[in-house]
């Protein structure tokens, strides 16, 4: 394992590829995701969100939008919207390259089942990258309980996964990188 302790971009961390299909859950209006794409681009992003008054296409088309007039260019990854449940993806097992999490694990009701379908469709040489405030406190913006960093480990441990890198995001998240 490695751990930096110098602030990391999300790319420096997950170093995807112009081939790698990345699927994001519990992403919202994903906006954060388009602006990876827009700064590095995937083969494919699929963004899953159970809210589809959140996640919906024209909030993705206002984001994209914004990030290509921001950045001067044309998002080339395809994106698809995927309306369901982070326990039940609608997935073929082994599909992604690459999960993220990207402060939305805490929010999730049942983690453990959670992680079981990452595992099921998480590609075997895959990683998932989660961005996390590691407090253990109550997360202002949902009021829902942030995790502790042994609880997290312990929970991915469940399905044989092991903290690759960690490093800070910013004064408060860290990006951690999980492998098998």
């Amino acid at each position: 394992m490695i751990i930096c302790c110098m602030e990391k971009s999300l790319f420096e961390v997950a170093g995807w590829s112009e081939e790698d299909c990345i699927l994001s859950l519990g992403c919202g209006a994903a906006w954060w995701e388009i602006k990876q794409m827009a700064e590095n681009a995937a083969g494919e992003l699929l963004l899953l969100d159970p809210n589809k008054d959140v996640l919906n296409w024209p909030d993705v088309e206002e984001g994209l939008s914004y990030f290509e007039k921001h950045y001067q260019t044309r998002v080339g990854t395809a994106i698809q919207i995927l309306h369901a449940e982070a326990s039940a993806i609608p997935l073929e097992a082994a599909s992604v390259d690459q999960v993220w999490l990207l402060n939305s694990l805490h929010e999730m009701d049942d983690p453990a089942s959670v992680l079981i379908e990452i595992d099921r469709v998480l590609k075997r040489d895959g990683c998932v990258i989660l961005e996390e405030i590691l407090s253990g406190g109550i997360h202002e913006g949902c009021g829902k309980r942030l995790f502790k960093w042994d609880e997290l480990i312990q929970l991915f441990r469940e399905v044989d996964m092991r903290v690759d890198f960690q490093t800070s995001k910013d004064h408060e998240a860290d990006y951690i990188k999980f492998v098998r």
